[in-house]
Parts: structure tokens; C-alpha cells; sequence
């Protein structure tokens, strides 16, 4: 059973739509998904080193996929478009 699978089997309490762009994401890069989202450190929740990392080496935006904001992907590329003017 995938992580996604577990977490809507499970109704872990993400965001809405979370896993869904997290699927969706992972289908579109051909990557899987970490296996650990969110861990407790004895203080509260806090994404997990795993996802940071996943997110950091295949580019996915944690605005994005946690929250659904498509805004920073716009104004990423936005930026990156004008830079490549410079």
C-alpha cells in the first residue's frame, strides 16, 4: 500500500487535496512519493526531513502541494522568464 493509500485509508488530517496533488505530481515526474510526510519531534508536527528533501531534488513546491497555491509557480516562472532576458 502507497503512502497515499495509507493516508486516505487512515483520514489523516492533511490539508485538502494534499495527497491528491501529491499523486498527481507523482504521476506527472514519474517520482514516488516519500514515505513520511510529517513527523513529530516531541514538540509537534513538522514536515519530515524525507519531504523536504523530495521536494528540494524534484522541484516540488511545498505551496503547492500543502496549501494549493498556485501563486509561487506563477511568480517562479514569471521570474525565471525574466531573468533569462537579462
Amino acid at each position: 500500500m502507497t503512502i497515499i493509500e495509507r493516508v486516505r485509508a487512515n483520514n489523516t488530517p492533511y490539508p485538502a487535496g494534499m495527497m491528491d496533488r501529491m499523486a498527481l505530481f507523482a504521476e506527472w515526474t514519474g517520482t514516488t512519493p516519500p514515505e513520511t510526510i510529517l513527523e513529530d519531534q516531541g514538540d509537534g508536527w513538522t514536515f519530515s526531513t524525507e519531504f523536504l528533501t523530495f521536494c528540494a531534488l524534484n522541484g516540488m513546491s511545498i505551496d503547492w502541494v500543502w496549501l494549493g497555491d498556485e501563486k509561487s509557480l506563477v511568480l517562479e516562472a514569471h521570474n525565471a522568464a525574466l531573468r533569462g532576458r537579462a
